[in-house]
């Protein structure tokens, strides 16, 4: 995997940025169309549903390229869920993957869950994707809990979460 951490930067997003993160939401997330049951809710994601979802106290990031400022290459959405900081919408295309722009925008969720002073991270990741699994794994997160979506019976999706360490300055 190549490092291309040196040409990302990672910003927060804001309401100006909202169709640009559903495009990629929906373009990343265009691979799992008519693979997995149920049906990913992020293929419905519009710049409208994706706007109030910027707004505090939840929010999102966007990795931008700094060799091409305007094209943004993954982004990620986040909110607070008790005293944890859940992100989703995890969202980086095909072509960007394996260059280290998922690992910054987690990272970037991890930074922004310490400065709220949240006691972890939380997300939920399909069964069917051990592949993501893995990925969030490597970044210190473990499965807390199996869940079904509704309308099914068997466990469809995992919560993982991982315990923050920080201090306070």
């Amino acid at each position: 995997m190549a490092d291309t951490s040196s040409t990302l930067v990672v910003r927060r997003a804001t309401e100006a940025d909202a169709a640009r993160v559903a495009d990629m939401i929906n373009t990343a997330f265009a691979e799992y169309h008519g693979k997995l049951a149920p049906a990913p809710s992020a293929l419905a994601e519009t710049a409208q549903s994706v706007a109030p979802q910027l707004a505090s106290p939840a929010g999102g990031a966007v990795a931008v390229r700094l060799d091409a400022p305007a094209v943004i290459v993954g982004a990620v959405l986040f909110r607070p869920e008790d005293r944890d900081l859940y992100f989703g919408r995890l969202s980086v295309p095909l072509d960007q993957r394996r260059h280290g722009v998922a690992g910054a925008l987690i990272r970037f969720v991890e930074d922004e869950a310490r400065r709220r002073e949240c006691a972890g991270i939380v997300l939920g990741v399909r069964l069917a994707l051990p592949e993501n699994q893995r990925l969030f794994a490597r970044h210190g997160f473990a499965e807390v809990s199996r869940h079904a979506h509704d309308g099914y019976a068997q466990p469809t999706w995992i919560k993982m979460r991982k315990h923050l360490h920080w201090q306070r300055p």
